[in-house]
Parts: C-alpha cells; sequence; structure tokens
C-alpha cells in the first residue's frame, strides 16, 4: 500500500504529461491561427471619437447614430459604422485613403403616417450638412497604418 506522500507524486505524475500536452497544442494552435483576428488585405483598423464643437457627441435616448467615410477619390471604396451613442466612440476596418465624412445622429427614428401617407423625419441632432455626402466639409485621412482619427463637427 502507498502512503499519502508516494501517492501524491503519482499523481503529480500522471497529471504532468496531461497538463503538457495541452500547453503544447494551446500553443500549436495559437502559432498556426494567431492570437486575433486578421484584417482583409489592405485594410486597416481605425478608431476615433466624434466631436461636437469640441466636446464628444453624446445622443440620448433612441435614434440613428452612424459614420460612413465616402471615398474622396472613388478609388478606394469607403466604410461605414455605428458609432457609441454615450461617447461618441467608433472603430472601423477600411482602406488607406482620403474620405469625405458623414455622420448621421438623429432623436429617434424615421416615423411613417400611414393614414396620411406621409414619413415623418427623425429629428437630427447635428447639422443636416454632415449628413449628406455632397454637403459635408468634413476630410478624413486614414494612414496606411490606420491608428486614430479624429472627426470634429461644430454645431454652426
Amino acid at each position: 500500500m502507498l502512503n499519502q506522500k508516494e501517492t501524491s507524486k503519482v499523481s503529480v505524475a500522471r497529471v504532468q504529461p496531461a497538463l503538457l500536452l495541452a500547453l503544447t497544442a494551446v500553443l500549436v494552435v495559437m502559432a498556426t491561427t494567431g492570437c486575433g483576428s486578421k484584417l482583409p488585405s489592405g485594410k486597416v483598423k481605425i478608431t476615433g471619437v466624434i466631436m461636437l464643437d469640441g466636446s464628444p457627441l453624446i445622443c440620448e435616448g433612441e435614434g440613428e447614430a452612424y459614420v460612413n467615410l465616402v471615398s474622396e477619390t472613388g478609388v478606394n471604396g469607403g466604410g461605414a459604422s455605428p458609432f457609441d451613442r454615450s461617447t461618441g466612440g467608433f472603430e472601423m476596418t477600411i482602406e488607406p485613403g482620403k474620405y469625405n465624412a458623414v455622420i448621421r445622429a438623429t432623436d429617434g427614428f424615421i416615423e411613417e403616417d400611414e393614414k396620411r401617407g406621409r414619413v415623418i423625419p427623425a429629428k437630427s441632432l447635428i447639422p443636416e450638412k454632415y449628413s449628406l455626402s455632397d454637403e459635408s466639409d468634413i476630410s478624413i485621412t486614414v494612414s496606411p497604418t490606420g491608428g486614430d482619427v479624429s472627426i470634429q463637427l461644430s454645431s454652426e
């Protein structure tokens, strides 16, 4: 019969190979697939905060909240992403290049009045020019390394 000290040695001896095998499997998977998701070819990740008059654009309640980057040259497509209504923050995967920013931030959503046959638009929380691609004057340059971008809006 084995005493307690000998029993614990046997248990550790059985556990160590299994633990070593499990750790090896995890390392092989990480080495072959990477630790995180890979970006599509030619695209970079950007993050930013939409600012209104120098402060983050914070939208209370429900409504639309998105940023759309439209290529200035038409060569490199574009991208769109919702932004966080409580912080103004967003992130997006996009090709490097120059873009016009189109922002939509509303108090509520579009409503259809079926009885009268009309659509009632949601109230915009920012000047309307920022929600129209041909009127927005916000230009963004996305560098080949991605990173932070700045979107500065003015209430005037």
